[in-house]
This record gives structure tokens, sequence and C-alpha cells, in this order.
């Protein structure tokens, strides 16, 4: 008889979860639909995404080729954005082909692993009816249908934070948690999280904050494995964010703030920006659903506020009856708040909460189900339909109307890049610049294009100065250009682009259609007014002009951010580095060398290996400051104080210098030295007004 019985819940178990993989295969089938008319170019994030999925494909030689040199190289390939997401993204590029309607394959996947994570956790909290729910509203609805036809993150990142949420707080639950694999499958969880995105710490930050009070109520195991998955993210992100800090905490600062400002965000106390994101969960999760899963919540809540009973105490939220839902109810609230209060605004930042909602929403459903069943005494399975029938009264079904109109719109890239690979002589290495960057044309689709199939083609926008116009005139190979409306391009872009049309060194090659009024054109530079690009020589100038402090670091970064747009690739590092390594094995003296291998270590974020070159030259002139300057702050962006301070403290008293004094006191701060905080406060504050001046020095 217990045979009979087991076979039958398996049986059961079999039924559902092929049900659970019927609907992946039929959302799957839709997002195949979509991606198969809309095979075209993408534009600026997608296409930044893309790119980041290729790099690391080649890097960890999925698409052959020699792979990363070492560890540090790989980390190179994630400056900004951490690197999991590319990583499997490169992965199914590899095996799925690298057009963008083939690798979007990958979001087919995260879709997938967030469907069985939705599922899992709906037969948790409720069991099978509910689970199924669940799924349904996630296949169905009209956001996450948008994410998985646009080359984002937001869906790897709701796969990995569903995935994150439910281990933890399966481990975290007192009646069937504490378990050692329910630990380490929760830390996985959440290390794959933060190696998504940084927005993951939206959930994550508050999570671990209830996990920290929750603690005090535990026994010692519980607080011994909680600070073991505190170390094990720890240890998983160290090496990435170690690597990239200073990009990743000046990345996260333009992104958050600068972008609110450009774009006109509001201000994150006022109302406007309170309310912001109400107003598109309707759209996001399909009218119908919406309302009548908010409608059951409401009827649930008035029912429950009806037969309140005091006195309630706070700690019967965490008994085993209630904590699953408290669980998810706080990490909704804080998640939704702290999303709230971050400055830049847009729809598909509400992403960290969507598996939240989700369950809400589906707790709604099963509620008006549960009535249906009590009250009427039938099942109500026809609340299944409820989810596909909103996406059918959503806006999601114009995007398949509009079909035709996409598919035979025209991008010109992929035949740009095809003039420019027919001109190459050994596929040799070429940049492109773009004035201005456009939806259809920009530097991360150039590059994309120009780099699948084992191209060697990098895009690059300039004219966003005036300074910019000398440099491509002199140097720039090929060049896109636009006719025509332009929207809000900036004055010193159509300078740019005058000086080119003007001048007698550049041809047009080619002109290309625009969807709207105007056009594209590719320009090339003449034969006869070729001139080699000789950046080399000129870098061991300015690199010598470190020894002038200020002034001469702001010289490297005007010319040297120009010549990184002007030479995507780099070349001129390798020209550099070689000619200073064999004058230096001639004569270890050689302070010039010494100089640029300095400067190309540091911008090569290679901090450790440029201290090595500026020791020397502190040995050389002993009598210049700024070696030791530079050597501190090395030191400090590999996170060592100790030695930045005795490093500046010590040129101090040989050579006193305002810079030393500063970066002195600051590190020693950083190493604990909280005496010397009055000392800083005089310090750093005469350190800035006195780089200020110099600076006003050579403006004037």
């Amino acid at each position: 008889m217990s045979i009979l019985i087991k076979k039958n819940i398996n049986h059961y178990k079999y039924i559902f979860w092929t049900s659970v993989i019927f609907i992946w295969i039929i959302s799957t089938f839709a997002d195949r639909i979509w991606w198969n008319f809309y095979s075209n170019t993408p534009s600026w994030d997608q296409a930044d995404y893309l790119n980041s999925a290729l790099e690391h494909a080649k890097a960890l030689s999925f698409l052959g080729g020699d792979g990363a040199s070492d560890f540090g190289s790989f980390l190179d390939k994630s400056p900004k954005i951490p690197p999991f997401a590319s990583i499997i993204n490169g992965a199914v590029i590899a095996f799925a082909g690298n057009a963008p309607h083939e690798a979007a394959w990958s979001l087919s996947i995260w879709n997938g692993f967030f469907i069985f994570n939705i599922a899992s956790w709906g037969l948790y909290l409720r069991g099978k009816k509910f689970s199924l729910i669940c799924v349904l509203i996630s296949a169905f609805s009209p956001f996450l249908f948008d994410l998985r036809t646009d080359y984002v993150l937001e869906l790897p990142l709701i796969a990995s934070i569903t995935f994150y949420l439910f281990h933890l707080g399966k481990w975290s639950d007192k009646s069937i948690g504490g378990k050692w694999i329910q630990l380490i499958i929760a830390s996985l969880a959440c290390a794959s999280s933060l190696l998504i995105k940084q927005s993951s710490l939206l959930v994550i930050l508050p999570s671990l904050l209830f996990i920290f009070i929750l603690s005090f109520k535990r026994d010692k195991k519980f607080r011994l494995q909680f600070l073991v998955l505190f170390l094990i993210n720890l240890l998983a992100i160290f090496p990435w964010f170690y690597h990239n800090w200073i990009m990743i905490l000046s990345g996260t600062y333009r992104a958050i703030f600068e972008s609110a400002a450009i774009e006109g965000d509001p201000y994150f106390l006022s109302f406007k920006s309170i309310f912001w994101y109400f107003p598109y969960l309707n759209n996001q999760f399909g009218s119908v659903t919406f309302f009548v899963g908010l409608s059951g919540l409401l009827f649930a809540f008035l029912t429950y506020v009806r037969s309140f009973k005091p006195p309630v105490r706070l700690v019967d939220t965490l008994n085993k009856k209630n904590y699953k839902w408290t669980w998810i109810y706080f990490n909704l609230i804080a998640c939704w708040t702290f999303t709230t209060f971050i400055p830049n605004k847009d729809e598909r930042y509400i992403a960290s909460t969507v598996p939240l909602i989700i369950l809400l929403l589906s707790l709604g459903l099963s509620k008006w189900s549960d009535w249906i069943d009590t009250y009427f005494k039938f099942k109500s399975y026809g609340l299944l339909l409820i989810p596909s029938l909103s996406f059918l009264f959503s806006n999601s079904i114009n995007k398949f109307n509009t079909l035709e109109n996409i598919s035979s719109k025209y991008y010109p890239v992929k035949d740009i890049i095809s003039i420019v690979k027919s001109d190459q002589t050994f596929d040799e290495k070429e940049t492109v610049i773009i004035v201005p960057s456009t939806p259809e044309i920009n530097q991360h689709n150039i590059s994309y294009f120009g780099r699948i199939n084992g191209g060697n083609i990098l895009g690059r926008q300039l004219g966003q100065s005036l300074l910019h116009i000398e440099p491509v005139l002199k140097y720039s190979n090929w060049i896109v250009l636009a006719e025509g409306d332009q929207g809000s391009v900036s004055s010193n872009s159509l300078a740019l682009d005058k000086s080119i049309r003007d001048s007698p060194f550049f041809r047009k090659v080619k002109v290309f259609p625009r969807e709207k009024e105007g056009s594209y054109s590719l320009w090339k530079r003449r034969s006869s007014s070729f001139k080699q690009n000789e950046f080399h020589y000129r870098f061991n100038e300015l690199a010598k002009g470190m020894e002038t402090g200020p002034l001469g670091i702001k010289l490297i970064f005007d010319e040297i951010g120009i010549q990184h747009m002007l030479d995507g690739h780099f070349k001129y590092q390798n020209i550099v580095r070689d000619k200073a390594l064999t004058q230096i094995s001639s004569n270890p003296e050689n302070v010039e060398s010494l100089w640029s291998l300095s400067l190309l270590k540091i911008l090569s974020n290679r901090p450790s290996e440029a201290d090595i070159y500026l020791r020397d030259l502190e040995i050389l002139l002993p009598n210049n400051p700024w070696p030791s300057a530079y050597r501190s702050i090395v030191n400090l962006a590999t996170w060592n104080p100790w030695k930045a301070s005795l490093i500046a403290d010590r040129a101090y008293k040989r050579t006193p210098n305002y810079f030393l004094k500063g970066l002195g006191d600051i590190s020693s701060l950083f190493r604990g030295a909280f005496w010397r905080v009055t000392s800083a406060f005089k310090s750093v504050p005469d350190a800035i007004k006195n780089i200020d001046e110099a600076l006003k020095t050579l403006e004037k």
C-alpha cells in the first residue's frame, strides 16, 4: 500500500514539473518568434552587454584564440559590471552563435532558471497549484517578456535574486532550515547575484540585515553558519572588486548620480520620486492579473483585520507558520524602499522586486481560488488562464503586430563593417570613429559586429569637445557621420562633422539610408594624406611630465583620453613597453623609460607593478617629491595604507610637499591612525587648493 502511495506522489511530481517545463517551452517559443524576426542591430546598452559576453568568451577561449594571459587580464574584461552573467552568456554565444538572435538563447536559459526557482519557491510556500500560478504569471508577465526580448542584465538578475532569496529564506526557516547544505546553496546563490549586477545589493543588504537581527534569537550553529555565508561571499567578490574597485565606484557614482542629473530624474525625497514606480506595476504584470491579484490580497487583508484578536506579539510573525511570508513581506518592502531612494530612475530598475511581487499576486489569485472552492463548491482551474488572458490584453501584443516593420528596418552597421573589413590587410586592428552616436549606429554595436567571427574592428565616439577636431583630422582612418536631423547633438559634434566634410584628407566611401529623414555616410582617409600615428613618441614626453605633478597629470589624461578613442586597441602601448624595456636592460637608470613604464602600468590597472618602477625613480630622483607621491597613491590603490603612509611620511621629511602631507594623513587614517584626523582636516584641503591653483594656471 505504501509503495502505491509513493508511486502516486512521484507521478504527481512528474506531472507538475512536466507542466512547468511545458510553460517554459511555450514562453521560449514566443521569444524565439520575436528574436527570429528581430535579428537586427542592438542599441547602446544591449550592444555593450553583448560585447562583454563576447570578450569573456574570447578570454576563456570559448571562441578560440589564446584567451586571457592571466587572471588579472581576465578581470580587466569587467571593469564596471561583474563578470558572472557575461561568462554564462559568452558560453552560450560559443555554442549557439554570435548573431544577436542567436546570443539571445542565453535569455531563454536564464528564463528557465528563473521559472524553475519561482516554481520551487511556490511549492515551498503553498503547494503545486500556487506554484503553477507563480509560473504562469512569470511566463506571461509583459515586463518579463520585454526583458526576454531585450539583451540586458535584468533577467539574469531576477533569476539569481529569486534563487538567492528562496534558498536563504529556506535556510533561515527554523522549522526546516539550519542545514549546512542549505547554507552552501544560499551562499552560492548570494555570490552569483553579487557577481551579476551591483543592483542585487538592493535585495542582499536588507536580507542579510534581517538575518543578522534574527541570529540573536537563534543558536550558535546558526550564527556560525551566517558568518560562513558572509565570508564565502566576501571571498567570492573580493578578486573582482579588489582588481577594479576604482572603476566600480566611479562607474556606480556616474550611473546613480550623474545619470540622474543628466536625465532630469526627480529629487529622491520628492513625492514624484517616492511614487515613481507604482504606475508601472499595472503594465508590468498585465491589467487583469494585477487587478485580480491585488483585489485578492486586499480582501484577504480585510478578512484578517476582521478576525484580529489582540494581543499580537511581533515575535509571532517569525513562528513556524508565519515565517515564510514574513520573509517575503520584509524583503519586498525593504527592496522597494531602497530602489525608490536610488536617484536614477528607470522602469527596469525595479527588477529586483519582481519575484516578490509575483509571489504576492499569486497569493491574491490563490485566495480567489480558495474562496471559489469554499463557497461555490467547484474547482477554480479557470483562474490559471488569467495570466495568459492578461498578456493578450497588454501592450506586449503590439510588439508582435509591429514585427513586420521591425524586421524590414535597415541597419547599416553590418554593411559598414563589411566595407572596412574588405579594406583591411591580414585582418589588422582598426578603429572606426562615430560622430555622433545614435541607437542605429554607435560605438558599442560597431565594436560588436566588428569583433565577431574573429574581427579586429572597434568603434569609438568622439566629438564631445572641440579638442577632438585636430587629432581626428590628423590620425583617424575611418569615420561615420550622420546627415539630416540628429536630435540633441552638441555643437562640438557638429563642428567636428563640418571639419571632416570640409577636410581634403577624407573621401566619402558610401552613403546609407536612415529610417528617418537623412542618411549615414562612411568616410575614409585618402591614401595620399595618410599619416602614421606615432603617439608612442608623444607618450614618452607625457610620461616624463609626471615629474611636474598635477600639471603633467592633466596633460597626460587630456591627451591619452583622446588617443584611446582614436586607437581603441592601444597599439602604442606595445611599442612603448618594448622600447622602454630594451633601454632599461642596457641602462637601468634610464629615467625616461622608467616614467613610461610606470605610466603604462597605471593605465593598465597594474598598481603593484607600477610601484616597482616608481621606487627606482624615487631613488634616482631624491629631490623630486612626485615619484614618492605616486608610489603612495598606487599603494593606496592596492589597499596597502601602511606602506602608502610610510612612503609619504618619509618623503615629506626629505622634501616637504603639500601633496605628500595630505597623502600621509589620508593613508594613516585608513590604517587606523585616527589621531591624525586633525592634521588631515588641514592638509587635505590645502592639497586640493594647491592643485586647483596649479590647474587654473595651466588653463590660463
